[in-house]
């Protein structure tokens, strides 16, 4: 019996969904994937591949060239003593397949992948946060650059603009003096104390001393 790696097999959603690559080649894939966490590469050949899934070696053939093919992994032939040729298999995206439980891959997951995925459950009240601020900010310019910005945000903070973004420009009484929004979100001025500047563009010294 086939020996079985004891790692994740993973299959991304562009092999799941890619129409270049049949059922056979996906779940080889993910194999792959699985033989992968262990060394950072396979090694296992078409006769391991034939066993574990009851397949012709010459069909297993045809499925890793196919995948090759396609762009999805890469295959480096390794001369070995008396010129056998020892074939390795990596993975061309290999930072969406490696098993981030196993710390012996040679090739480690992006520490940042965490800060760098927005939780599903949280983008549908973001966008709708997102919408609240651009109203409550009331200076549109650069949405989609405000958006993009937004949006990376943790949701307190997000719901926290909202509400410093409406003080902000009630504060407000000449727009010239108004912080493009992108500006705002940059530097962060959700935290910003709010002053209010309803004496903005009057110096003061010129008016000394006289009666309105």
């Amino acid at each position: 019996m086939t020996n079985q790696p004891n790692y994740y097999a993973i299959i991304p959603a562009n092999i799941r969904y890619s129409d270049k690559v049949n059922s056979t080649e996906k779940l080889l894939y993910a194999e792959i994937t699985a033989l992968c966490n262990q060394k950072g590469y396979c090694w296992a050949s078409n006769d391991y591949f034939s066993k574990l899934f009851k397949k012709h070696p010459n069909s297993i053939s045809r499925n890793i060239k196919n995948l090759s093919i396609n762009g999805f992994i890469k295959i480096h032939l390794v001369k070995e003593k008396k010129n056998v040729d020892k074939r390795k298999i990596t993975l061309v995206d290999s930072q969406k397949c490696l098993d981030p439980l196993n710390k012996n891959v040679n090739t480690p997951l992006n520490k940042n992948v965490k800060h760098n995925t927005i939780n599903s459950n949280n983008i549908n009240e973001k966008k709708e946060l997102f919408e609240k601020f651009w109203e409550a900010y009331n200076y549109k310019k650069s949405r989609k650059l405000c958006y993009d910005k937004f949006i990376k945000l943790d949701i307190e903070i997000c719901k926290k603009c909202v509400t410093k973004a409406k003080e902000y420009s009630n504060s407000i009484v000449d727009i010239k003096y108004k912080k493009h929004p992108s500006t705002w979100l940059n530097q962060g001025c959700w935290d910003d104390e709010i002053i209010n500047n309803s004496n903005q563009g009057f110096t003061g010294n010129g008016f000394t001393n006289m009666v309105f």
